[in-house]
């Protein structure tokens, strides 16, 4: 089964998935950014995922498809994986939306279940701001622009699920994942899709 696990950036995708494996073991997690960037490094001397931003959309689009077809081979191993990814990518220096998973990379997916994480836009930004301070390199915003772009990621969702004739499940994210109660609704929820 695979998976679109879809959010903005620090909306706390990773650990989502981290602690869903605690519960419900076997969950490989691909991150789509990190298969790009192997791919851009290798392509276009990239050195950091911020950077692919920053290249013309033509440039990311044959980098998404590239990174496609490799995480599909990879999906094709596993049991149970969720792709780390984006409905849309901001993109640098142009200030516009890039469809992070548009059809033609979907279609090379084919995503099972679709997983959209969201979270308030302040702790969104907290998280931001602690990544910047710890030396991630990243782009904080504003409590509009998030709400923007999770507005995005949320049609973004609903595409794919129907596209595909998958569920989609929304999942709130706002509190420490130690303390959230909708973690084991979430863990039933994926223990249940195993059997």
């Amino acid at each position: 089964m695979l998976v679109f696990a879809l959010g903005i950036k620090a909306v706390g995708k990773s650990r989502v998935i981290r602690e869903l494996n605690k519960h419900v073991g076997g969950i490989k997690e691909i991150s789509y950014g990190d298969v790009m960037l192997e791919i851009a490094k290798e392509k276009e001397g990239i050195a950091d995922r911020e950077q692919i931003a920053a290249l013309s959309p033509q440039k990311q689009k044959k980098i998404r498809e590239e990174a496609a077809r490799k995480i599909r081979a990879l999906a094709d191993k596993e049991s149970f994986v969720f792709l780390n990814t984006h409905g849309f990518i901001y993109t640098l220096p142009h200030h516009t939306y890039l469809p992070g998973s548009p059809d033609s990379v979907s279609d090379v997916l084919k995503p099972d279940f679709v997983l959209l994480v969201e979270a308030d836009a302040r702790e969104i930004i907290a998280r931001r701001e602690r990544d910047a301070k710890a030396g991630r390199k990243r782009e904080i915003g504003s409590v509009q622009e998030l709400n923007e772009a999770m507005e995005l990621e949320r049609m973004a969702a609903v595409h794919v699920s129907a596209r595909y004739a998958c569920s989609l499940k929304v999942f709130d994210n706002s509190l420490p994942i130690e303390r959230n109660p909708h973690l084991s609704a979430l863990s039933e929820l994926f223990n249940s899709l195993r059997a």
